[in-house]
């Protein structure tokens, strides 16, 4: 059954209602979002193109890579990307969305059998890295690599950071070795 725009926000709504309660019970304080120090929405955003680029598959050969809610992060941040691109007007209601399921993250991966995975660490390093660099780079650096977010292919494309990939895997092997 083929749902049209409306009925597919309202189900989404449903669906992500009682996870984002679980995270309100779960932050006794504001500052326990990871994106509570982000300055802006555009640093917000560039969390999430940061996350996408480094867990794709050229980037993150892992088993992590077939759980469903690592693919629906993706799934979501994509379709996020493509509504800020576009200037869509569903893309706050997105980034709201993208933003719980990352925030969900660390519990998914500490709550389940993903714990026992050796690249459940890795991932989690990855979301710790995507959040805190965005968050802090310098307003020059995250201008330019959200200007550079566009399409290649009708696909959302990310190239400057690509191009970053080796000092981004360098900071996720150093958050990795700081982990237990």
């Amino acid at each position: 059954m083929v749902k049209t725009k409306e009925e597919l926000r309202e189900a989404r709504k449903q669906w992500f209602a009682p996870m984002e309660q679980k995270l309100q019970e779960m932050h006794t304080k504001e500052d326990d979002s990871l994106f509570y120090y982000h300055s802006s929405e555009d640093r917000i955003v560039l969390s999430h193109a940061m996350f996408w680029t480094m867990t794709q598959l050229q980037f993150f050969k892992s088993k992590m890579r077939k759980e469903k809610f690592f693919l629906l992060l993706r799934q979501y941040e994509e379709e996020m990307l493509d509504a800020f691109l576009q200037d869509d007007d569903y893309f706050p209601e997105l980034l709201h969305y993208c933003n719980i399921l990352y925030e969900m993250l660390p519990t998914i991966l500490g709550a389940s059998h993903l714990r026992a995975e050796k690249d459940a660490r890795k991932l989690a390093a990855i979301a710790l890295v995507a959040a805190g660099y965005a968050g802090d780079m310098d307003e020059e650096l995250c201008n330019a690599l959200l200007d550079d977010i566009d399409y290649h292919f009708n696909k959302v494309k990310c190239r400057k950071i690509e191009l970053m990939m080796p000092q981004l895997m360098k900071m996720v092997e150093s958050e990795m070795s700081t982990m237990k």
